[in-house]
């Protein structure tokens, strides 16, 4: 932990660039962003870190401790058809960790497009008709960003085409 003011300026700019220095590594970066209960986060950074290795990917991992906010960011050349499917599977995995010990899969930066495909492992049907209730309300003809935040898919009556 920092003591002084020129301390957490040194830990911040350390924060700060660590993306940058990822970029450095490899022509592309996965940023995931989940939380987890603050005292599983050892373990998540262990399992990180074997699913890391089972799919033989770089990972670093930038996290905010005090409030279990977790970022994996993995390295890898997208023009790799197999590196990509191979990133693909170790999102999924670290997805589904964060959930099994309790957590989310979103952090801050929310759900978008690139988490649709979990919304249903973290919600049951029945809170995720509620979600699709409240967007039609304010969004009846689905024009706000369609396709993100709450999946269409889960739903056969809100399918549109080219959701994802």
């Amino acid at each position: 932990t920092a003591s002084t003011s020129a301390e957490r300026a040194k830990l911040w700019q350390g924060r700060k660039k660590a993306f940058g220095a990822m970029g450095r590594i490899s022509p592309d970066l996965a940023v995931q962003d989940a939380v987890v209960p603050r005292s599983t986060l050892p373990d998540i950074l262990d399992r990180v870190a074997a699913i890391a290795a089972h799919y033989r990917l770089d990972v670093a991992n930038v996290f905010h401790a005090g409030d279990g906010n977790l970022h994996p960011n993995i390295s890898f050349d997208g023009r790799d058809p197999d590196m990509v499917a191979r990133v693909r599977a170790a999102n999924h995995d670290i997805m589904h960790a964060c959930l099994a010990v309790g957590g989310s899969i979103t952090g801050e930066h929310g759900v978008g497009s690139d988490k649709l495909a979990y919304m249903p492992d973290a919600f049951d049907a029945e809170t995720l008709g509620a979600m699709r209730a409240v967007r039609h309300v304010f969004d009846p003809t689905a024009r706000a960003n369609p396709g993100k935040v709450i999946p269409y898919h889960a739903c056969r009556e809100w399918r549109r085409g080219g959701a994802v």
